[in-house]
């Protein structure tokens, strides 16, 4: 082998040993200052890394939408799920954390991801949000395949309703009207048909839908997080 040959070969082999050290140099973020425990197991796992690394430039895209008009609503829902994903404590529930600290930690975050990318890159994530008329609120939720819908009325006699969570609407590409089976029969029957802009929606009410009266304008609240309501 000719000189020129082995150093090829030593610095090839140099290269290959780097990317072996540093499995998770593809994370969103500087390895050399994580500190949570959830940045650290981020940083020692590939798979988890380059998930990170998929989720940064999908919340980078999201923020985008609609022109950017709906940047403080993409932050807002971002900040909220960061702040689940930390590690409960084992037997401890509430507070919205997603994965415990325990043996099921990894799987759970590396699912938890998987969902978010696929949630920011939904096509109707971007129709998605808390709608408000007076005390009246929508409240349309991206699940990784679709949209789910709630509303909530200040009136006690139609106070809710709400789609199928088993069975998300599904959006397309660019699509901006979207319609809403609520669950229900009879007088409680009831179809919502929602046109979106960046700002509003418009319901057409169709069926008695049990008395609510929820067809006209509602304008998107880019303060509130669907995923932290509880109606």
């Amino acid at each position: 082998m000719t000189l020129f040959g082995t150093r090829l070969v030593a610095v090839l082999a140099g290269l290959l040993l780097i990317v072996l050290a540093s499995p998770a140099s593809a994370a969103s973020f500087d390895c050399a200052k994580a500190r949570s425990k959830v940045e650290k197991l981020i940083c020692k796992d590939p798979q988890l890394s380059r998930q990170d690394e998929d989720l940064a430039k999908a919340y980078a895209e999201a923020q985008k939408l609609w022109d950017g008009q709906i940047a403080a609503y993409v932050k807002l829902t971002q900040r909220g799920w960061v702040g689940s994903r930390a590690l409960e404590t084992p037997g401890m529930s509430g507070g919205g954390i997603l994965c415990e600290d325990d043996e099921t930690a990894l799987p759970c975050l590396r699912t938890i991801h998987a969902d978010r990318i696929a949630v920011l890159r939904n096509p109707g994530f971007r129709l998605s949000g808390i709608y408000a008329r007076g005390q009246d609120f929508l409240r349309i939720k991206a699940t990784p395949t679709g949209l789910d819908f709630a509303y909530q009325l200040a009136d006690a006699k139609a106070s809710q309703g709400f789609t199928d969570d088993t069975a998300p609407v599904k959006v397309a590409v660019g699509q901006d009207v979207v319609s809403f089976p609520l669950t229900g029969t009879g007088p409680d029957a009831c179809r919502l048909d929602a046109a979106f802009t960046a700002d509003t929606v418009v319901l057409t009410q169709r069926g008695p839908c049990g008395g609510a009266k929820l067809g006209g304008w509602w304008k998107r609240d880019q303060t509130r997080d669907p995923e932290a309501e509880l109606f």
